[in-house]
């Protein structure tokens, strides 16, 4: 009864952090694309790259943070399960000392690159204010780290729908204030100051939210960690520093590459399309997201078979819907570009390909990463990113020498595999306890069921007799939903996992017909 109970509980607290994740997305997508498509033609391509540019530069200094964040949530889980009050005072006590060190350093070292813009930005001379722009970045980097900490107890407390939902308010607030700013004045800088102060106030908001359903941290005090919890955090800061490392070189480096390599136009164009991906990104990590505080909860709670067998549903979940949305955007994303901004913001086809084939290899790791940093494994692949940084860089830029845009994502796609291969062996052998032989064997046999069906979908694409625009979206749009969903069902239909998912579905249709007939 007792772990029936936990498992409702765990459910309950995914679903809910699930929908209003799911809600969030959905309205902030829809404001970025009507903010983006404003820039777009008041700005033009070029201040979209510098936008890009930007916030990748700073992406990178959130090295900085070191994986404080994951280690600090790491080790909130238990003493939130016991309600141990005091070491989460003393926690967040830390937390806070160690993210003033951070925005001091991140502060430093973005000043210390300022006279360097002109070499990171190719075409930096036709760009005004260049500095002032990068300062205003800068500036909302920095006091992110000074106003947020708190909310990563709200986080690991499995009550990520209020943060949620303050991003939502004030991404709102943002997008509708910049879009105006936009169509009166037609200026960078004022667009960016907006954005800035309503940016504070909203991390003031969280800070204060997180104040109220907490009020124990409120209290003065000067209560400290003790030394061997903080031995702990530092061996789990040192194994995330490293994993770090990896994620901003393969996330934050791209449009620098390309901005020193190619062109900051080009960082512009590939923009575009990010965002659409993005947004899919979003609102399917949004549902694996709400369970990592649950998946906390199984690793300190449940056997290592127990685990195993609830990651494995898991996992599945993450084949399908990342295996069905990289298809469907392979097909869509050229399409629904040249319908939106015009052929003129297309990127080679080359570029397309590698950046969806990229998305599902991501999307491929995300069960691995999430259980991972729920069990708090970080030091005993420390090597990995290293490895998969420097072939990030130095690929990306021999790719981008020879072939231009597309070999910054070769780059990109090479080096991501790394972890691919890696996370695995690590999750089955510090988390199971078992071999990941059978996970090896069923990730080749998806990996190339997606590809089949995807190469289906070209020669289904090639052949489409239809020449207007949006009718051919539209065509395209129903069988890429379609078919590839219908192929991978058939295939998987009589496997436990689906049998698992179908179970679920079923009780929550059940659960949902109860209460509308009930009222």
């Amino acid at each position: 009864m007792k772990e029936e109970k936990q498992l409702r509980s765990r459910t309950a607290y995914a679903m809910q952090n699930f929908a209003w994740s799911m809600m969030g997305t959905l309205v902030k997508a829809l404001l970025a694309f009507a903010s983006q498509t404003v820039f777009i033609y008041t700005l033009g391509s070029v201040y979209l790259g510098v936008n890009g540019l930007f916030t990748n530069i700073l992406g990178m200094l959130s090295l900085a943070e070191l994986g404080i964040g994951g280690a600090i949530s790491f080790s909130l889980y238990k003493p939130l399960a016991e309600h141990d009050t005091k070491k989460i005072r003393q926690i967040i006590n830390f937390y806070r000392s160690a993210y003033r060190m951070v925005a001091a350093s991140v502060t430093v070292v973005g000043v210390a690159i300022i006279p360097f813009l002109n070499v990171i930005i190719k075409d930096a001379d036709g760009i005004e204010h260049v500095r002032l722009i990068y300062s205003i970045y800068l500036f909302n980097t920095v006091t992110s780290y000074l106003l947020t900490y708190k909310t990563t107890l709200l986080s690991a407390d499995q009550r990520e729908y209020i943060i949620t939902n303050i991003n939502t308010v004030i991404q709102v607030a943002t997008s509708v204030l910049q879009i105006t700013v936009l169509l009166i004045y037609k200026n960078f800088i004022v667009y960016l100051l907006i954005g800035a102060l309503v940016q504070f106030v909203g991390k003031a908001v969280q800070n204060y939210a997180t104040g109220r359903y907490y009020p124990y941290i409120r209290e003065k005090n000067n209560e400290q960690l003790p030394e061997a919890d903080k031995k702990i955090i530092y061996t789990k800061i040192k194994g995330m520093m490293v994993h770090k490392l990896g994620d901003v070189a393969i996330n934050q480096t791209d449009s620098i590459i390309t901005s020193a390599f190619v062109n900051i136009a080009s960082v512009g164009l590939v923009s575009n399309f990010t965002l659409i991906i993005n947004f899919v990104n979003s609102m399917i990590s949004s549902f694996f997201s709400a369970a990592v505080a649950g998946l906390g909860n199984i690793v300190a709670t449940e056997t290592p078979e127990k685990r195993r067998a609830i990651y494995k549903k898991y996992d599945y979940l993450a084949f399908m819907f990342y295996g069905w949305s990289a298809i469907c955007l392979y097909c869509l994303l050229a399409p629904f570009v040249t319908i939106w901004i015009g052929p003129q913001m297309l990127v080679d086809k080359a570029t397309i390909v590698l950046l969806c084939v990229n998305y599902y290899f991501t999307g491929l790791r995300v069960p691995l990463g999430n259980i991972k940093s729920a069990a708090g494994i970080y030091e005993q692949d420390w090597w990995c990113p290293i490895v998969q940084s420097v072939i990030n860089i130095v690929v990306s830029v021999v790719g981008a020498i020879m072939w231009g845009l597309k070999g910054v994502y070769v780059g990109t796609l090479v080096s991501s595999l790394v972890p691919n291969l890696v996370r695995p062996y690590m999750v089955y052998k510090y988390v199971f306890f078992t071999s990941s032989k059978e996970y090896c064997q069923n990730y080749v046999k998806r990996v190339c069921l997606i590809f089949l069906i995807a190469v289906g979908m070209e020669l289904f694409i090639q052949k489409l007799p239809v020449q207007n625009d949006i009718i051919r979206f539209i065509v395209i749009f129903v069988v890429a939903v379609i078919m590839p969903a219908a192929i991978l069902f058939f295939a998987t239909k009589n496997s436990e996992e689906f049998a698992y998912v179908k179970t679920m579905l079923q009780k929550a249709a059940a659960k949902i017909k109860s209460k509308v007939f009930a009222k």
